[in-house]
């Protein structure tokens, strides 16, 4: 899949998550009062010639992570979301990412509804704006932790995110399946201890 080029895109670690950019991490104080949150951690395997979702990894296989998934905790309603500036609005990539998510959706029989979220849609109350501000004055800090976690990884790839927190199992199972996970679907979930990852067929994510 076809990278999005962006500027000075700066990385930030907070609630023991790592946010790839300002923008993902200003989305997640603005739900953070309603939704469940998982961040970046649903792979998506698939052909890029039919853009459907594959179990077999090959050469040409590519793979797609959107930012989050979110479930509301009063109605439910899950949202698979990328989070994007307006400026990649017409952006053909962008058709293709929601091709495959939909067809992934589908596949597996999720109430989940892939959705595009661009900057300017995102709004923040008082004190979540205070987080927020918060949170940028310590991005130099984050900045060292997350030089840290990368030499981790690069010596011990075994080893668990050193700034990962892992979500209960019943809380990623809401976030995925809401108040009634089928058994067809849980009864494919496992967890590592050793590297918190959890496997559900062609899906792998990190609970952070």
């Amino acid at each position: 899949m076809k990278p999005f080029t962006y500027g000075n895109s700066r990385k930030i670690i907070y609630w023991g998550c790592s946010f790839d950019s300002l923008l993902e991490l200003k989305f997640a104080l603005s739900i953070q009062d309603e939704y469940e949150f998982l961040r970046s951690r649903i792979s998506v395997y698939y052909d890029p010639k039919t853009r459907l979702p594959t179990r077999y990894i090959r050469g040409n296989t590519r793979r797609y992570t959107p930012d989050f998934l979110i479930r509301h905790k009063q109605s439910l309603k899950a949202f698979w979301v990328e989070i994007k500036p307006r400026a990649f609005n017409n952006e053909q990539e962008l058709l293709i990412r929601r091709e495959v998510a939909e067809n992934y959706i589908r596949e597996h029989n999720f109430d989940w509804e892939y959705k595009v979220i661009y900057d300017d849609e995102i709004k923040l109350n008082l004190d979540q704006l205070a987080q927020f501000n918060e949170c940028c004055s310590h991005i130099s800090q984050s900045a060292r932790k997350l030089t840290m976690e990368k030499i981790n990884r690069k010596y011990d790839r075994s080893a668990a995110p050193l700034f990962t927190r892992v979500l209960p199992g019943i809380r990623v199972q809401f976030i995925m399946f809401g108040n009634n996970p089928p058994p067809s679907h849980t009864d494919q979930f496992h967890a590592s201890p050793k590297s918190n990852l959890w496997k559900p067929g062609n899906i792998s994510f990190n609970s952070t």
